[in-house]
């Protein structure tokens, strides 16, 4: 069964300071991941795709890592700004083969 579960669900930390979001996943086999920020109202954003081979990718103050073989990616925000505040999604696409 293809999972995706992220952590922590909310998340308050003073302006200046980092974080660290975590996905998890157990989606088989994998295509790319992705990460995405949504401000309240709005479309969603994409800040980094990702594939297998990738372990790391920066976007500005967001910078992504994947661990392929733990099905694991976290998503650092360095010196958190005020617009910063939303939600963070990570999306996982499957890579489709004959039969699925």
């Amino acid at each position: 069964k293809n999972q995706v579960e992220q952590s922590p669900q909310s998340l308050i930390i003073l302006e200046g300071k980092n974080c660290t979001l975590q996905c998890n996943y157990t989606v088989s086999p994998f295509s790319n991941l992705r990460w995405y920020k949504q401000d309240t109202g709005k479309g969603p954003i994409s800040l980094t795709i990702m594939t297998f081979s990738e372990n790391t990718k920066s976007n500005g103050r967001y910078t992504a890592t994947l661990d392929a073989d733990t099905k694991q990616s976290s998503l650092h925000i360095t010196a958190a700004q005020l617009s910063d505040s939303a939600s963070y999604i990570c999306v996982v696409s499957a890579l489709c083969s004959p039969g699925t």
